[in-house]
């Protein structure tokens, strides 16, 4: 029972954990220099997947779909329609009878990052004829939590079984063997940024960078080393500096006398000069000079800059955007 469909739930966690964004969609944030939703959607067609309806609270659902488009970037043919978290899968299911119709389906959160394909799950699924096999984050921080369990691969009976069932409370799992189903558990390496806090959010861009390849262009360096998997973009360029992957360097962006860092995203048209940084996230056209000490675990906003001045008294100048928070020691 091989799957072609998926449904994808774009929608804002109940508990709304901290966000260093205030406005627009969550899974539109960048990680890797791509957004969240582009890796998910990427992932799925790997997997065999063919079609795709991605649901999201309107406000957001709008713009996806001009982000996203048809899904012929990816192969797939995509449609979009309208759900609130707080429905849960049964809502995402009873939303889209017409597209799902007496099919087998994925149903996975947008922002699932998973560090391993899913194809061998779908195989796993349709070889012993389950009716759901979950995916459950294997991660001891949230393997208790409504949180941990970024999709399902659902049988047409699963399907029909929790779009009817009445059982608010209990989860998609014990709705489906309260009715005798065949299901399983298998535990998967990942995680769900857009569920957490702001160290999910670069935990997530640690997820995207691991499986790194090396690709520099000679003649953006100048002068630099490079150490591990690093990705510059041929636009970009590197000066004078030290780079230990992994890592990525957006186009247009510009790098002089600076330390870049593992787990690192340098976005488009971004400044660093004589900084250093590791483990983070720099959204485009930030600018990052001369800061006193390493900036670790952070997110840099777009068009934020953090600068240090030379006049006296001495001081250290910061523009950040909406959700920015600065910790000093």
């Amino acid at each position: 029972m091989e799957i072609a469909k998926a449904l994808i739930l774009a929608g804002t966690p109940a508990q709304d954990p901290r966000w260093p964004a205030a406005s627009g969609s969550r899974h539109l944030f960048p990680v890797a220099n791509r957004p969240i939703l582009f890796h998910n959607l990427e992932s799925l067609r790997a997997a065999g997947i063919l079609e795709a309806a991605i649901l999201a609270e309107p406000d957001a659902g709008a713009a996806i779909a001009r982000a996203v488009g048809d899904g012929r970037e990816w192969g797939l043919r995509i449609r979009y329609g309208d759900w609130n978290s707080s429905a849960g899968v049964q809502g995402a299911l009873a939303g889209a009878t017409d597209f799902v119709g007496d099919e087998p389906v994925l149903v996975e959160h947008g922002d699932a990052l998973l560090r391993e394909h899913l194809h061998g799950h779908i195989s796993t699924f349709a070889r012993e004829e389950l009716d759901a096999l979950a995916l459950r984050l294997d991660h001891p921080v949230v393997q208790m939590s409504n949180r941990a369990t970024p999709g399902y691969l659902l049988s047409p009976l699963a399907v029909s079984i929790l779009r009817e069932s009445t059982s608010g409370s209990a989860s998609p799992v014990a709705r489906l063997r309260a009715n005798g189903t065949r299901v399983r558990i298998e535990h998967v390496d990942g995680c769900l940024p857009c569920h957490g806090d702001l160290d999910a959010l670069i935990d997530g861009n640690r997820c995207m960078l691991e499986g790194l390849v090396t690709s520099v262009d000679a003649a953006s360096l100048e002068d630099t080393t490079i150490h591990g998997a690093v990705q510059i973009h041929p636009s970009a360029r590197v000066r004078r500096s030290l780079l230990r992957g992994p890592l990525i360097i957006g186009p247009g962006a510009d790098v002089t006398d600076a330390y870049i860092g593992p787990y690192t995203s340098i976005g488009e048209q971004v400044v660093v000069e004589s900084t250093e940084i590791e483990h983070s996230i720099v959204l485009a056209d930030a600018q990052l000079r001369f800061v006193g000490s390493r900036l670790e675990s952070s997110v840099i906003g777009k068009g934020a800059r953090v600068v240090r001045g030379f006049d006296l008294p001495a001081v250290t100048r910061v523009s950040l955007g909406d959700g920015a928070e600065i910790i000093l020691r």
